[in-house]
């Protein structure tokens, strides 16, 4: 190695050691001139976590200062270094020179680099790199939460400095929008416009950013990268007056604020297309005249319509309405539980599937099925619409045991509502009238047959009695040890296990599964029975003073 060779080598190690000074450097100050800028320039916090949504567009990309590009060399030995872009915009390569590469693309930098690489080392492949984007800042202005300045990073798009500006405390933001790109945050219902979104360059050119049709169509025109010192400018959001309504087999109904050059299919796509019974033959477009006098309703195809030469172009105020596909499918379906040997879910057809059908789909009852005390369930209201009775009746003038008495009765009907069944009639006695009609979640409940009666209240023995055909209360009671001392016995009640009626002993008879409920008589004071004595004995006095003033006056 002669001694030209050996000088060369040592300033090319000199030069590459200043390099790598040279960057830690230029680090530490932008780290610091960041950290500055945050606390005096906006309240808004900086993120430093890099965030991509997938690989640099190198023909999107533009090179700024701070820049981090990696450097290989074939040299002998070979070179690899980093080194960044400088704040005026060069980049400086040992042994090659330096370059102003800012504001070009990062395809047109890396050709431009390449190409004075390659005059000076011929041989080998050189490469130049990308490996860290610059940080820089940006300002927002407009209807957002907080306006000011925000640091973000070179690979990041309008929608994330918008949303930021608007929730700066939540620092999970940006991996939200990495991985969902998060509509939550992004409402197009909030104060500032998702739509016409402006950015001011330092060149004095202008972008505009259609966060909607970005979120709709994944077009990057819609939600470009951001430039060092640009200024996003977020309009207000008229959307009461300037909106496009979408209802019908879309995904999204709504309304959506409306942009010059909007089209048809371009407001479907941004409604998240058609649902999956949508008849794409029959987009309906109601446009209402300039005086609101009348309404002008016009029927397109969509597939048409993307064939088209020209889009359909809309206005403002117009009401888009997607028909739906005729079909009267429906999961219709019933559940059967209990005693039948298959329980489960079973498909109807409305109004036309009986319920001894469905018993049969079902395999039919157990040895161990009590059909008298079988129901059938139906949900026929929802909570809000019993609510909403409440509220109705309450204007009836009833009076407040009335109300308590309905109010108790409708909790009732929130869990199930009975349907008047004669199972015993229906399949045991084969009386077809009796075969009703199921209507969609119906609840068949098949009973357990019960071949005890339920004796409880004030006997020695509470507990279930074996059931004796003809027997009346009495007997259970007996088998139950008798009344305790406390018990009032004129006004045992039977329970009817079917319907939970109670009843006196002479209205019905005694059934397996029936209960027998033996009140308990009020604790009464003695001063309860003095007082009632009185006023009966003041009572009595009263009548009998009458009586003699009758007859003493009729003499």
């Amino acid at each position: 190695m002669n001694r030209i060779t050996k000088i060369s080598l040592c300033l090319s190690f000199l030069l590459i050691a200043s390099a790598s000074v040279f960057a830690q450097t230029s680090q530490r100050t932008e780290a610091q001139a960041n950290r500055q800028e945050g606390n005096l320039a906006s309240p808004i916090q900086t993120y430093k976590t890099t965030v991509q949504d997938g690989p640099v567009d190198p023909t999107e990309y533009l090179v700024g200062p701070g820049d981090m590009f990696s450097v290989v060399l074939s040299a002998v030995p070979p070179l690899n270094f980093q080194i960044p872009v400088t704040p005026e915009g060069s980049i400086i390569i040992p042994t090659v020179g330096e370059f102003q590469i800012a504001g070009l693309t990062l395809e047109a930098a890396k050709k431009k680099v390449l190409l004075e690489i390659k005059h000076k080392y011929i041989t080998g492949d050189p490469v130049f790199t990308l490996v860290n984007p610059r940080s820089f800042t940006v300002y927002v202005r407009g209807f957002v939460a907080n306006e000011g300045a925000v640091t973000v990073q070179a690979t990041e798009r309008v929608d994330v400095v918008v949303a930021l500006a608007d929730d700066p405390k939540d620092k999970n933001l940006r991996t939200m929008l990495k991985d969902t790109r998060n509509e939550a945050i992004l409402d197009q219902n909030q104060k500032g416009s998702r739509r016409r979104i402006r950015l001011q360059h330092r060149d004095g050119t202008e972008s505009m950013a259609d966060l909607e049709k970005f979120y709709a169509m994944h077009k990057p025109e819609h939600n470009p990268l951001l430039r060092d010192g640009d200024v996003v400018i977020v309009p207000k959001n008229e959307i009461g007056r300037n909106f496009i309504g979408v209802y019908g087999a879309v995904n999204r109904e709504g309304q959506y604020e409306f942009v010059e050059g909007d089209d048809i299919a371009t407001i479907l796509r941004i409604a998240r297309g058609l649902s999956a019974i949508a008849d794409s033959a029959k987009i309906e477009l109601y446009r209402t005249s300039s005086d609101e006098s009348t309404i002008k309703k016009e029927v397109f195809d969509l597939h048409q319509l993307l064939m088209a030469s020209s889009p359909c172009l809309l206005e403002r105020g117009d009401r888009i309405v997607v028909g739906e596909l005729n079909s009267l499918h429906r999961d219709d379906k019933v559940y059967v539980d209990g005693e039948v040997k298959n329980v489960g879910y079973y498909p109807i057809t409305r109004d036309s599937t009986r319920l001894s059908v469905v018993i049969q789909m079902a395999g039919g009852f157990t040895e161990f099925a009590s059909l008298a005390n079988s129901q059938l369930h139906r949900r026929s209201v929802s909570e809000a619409e019993i609510n909403t009775e409440r509220l109705e009746s309450a204007r009836g003038g009833v009076t407040p045991e009335d109300s308590a008495y309905f109010y108790m009765e409708t909790n009732i009907r929130i869990n199930r509502e009975l349907v008047v069944t004669d199972f015993v009639g229906l399949f045991e006695h084969l009386d077809k009238s009796k075969d009703v009609f199921l209507r969609n979640e119906d609840y068949v409940s098949i009973a357990s047959r019960k071949w005890t009666v339920y004796v409880f209240g004030q006997v020695v023995n509470p507990g279930h009695i074996s059931f004796k055909p003809g027997e009346n209360y009495q007997f259970y009671v007996s088998r139950s040890g008798g009344f305790t001392e406390y018990a009032r016995t004129g006004d045992v009640r039977i329970v009817k296990a079917s319907t939970k009626q109670w009843l006196a002993p002479g209205e019905t008879n005694i059934e397996p599964g029936d209960y027998v409920w033996v009140p308990k008589e009020p604790y009464r004071p003695f001063s309860f029975y003095l007082l009632t004595y009185s006023q009966v004995f003041g009572i009595v006095g009263t009548v009998v003073s009458l009586a003699l003033l009758v007859v003493q006056t009729t003499k």
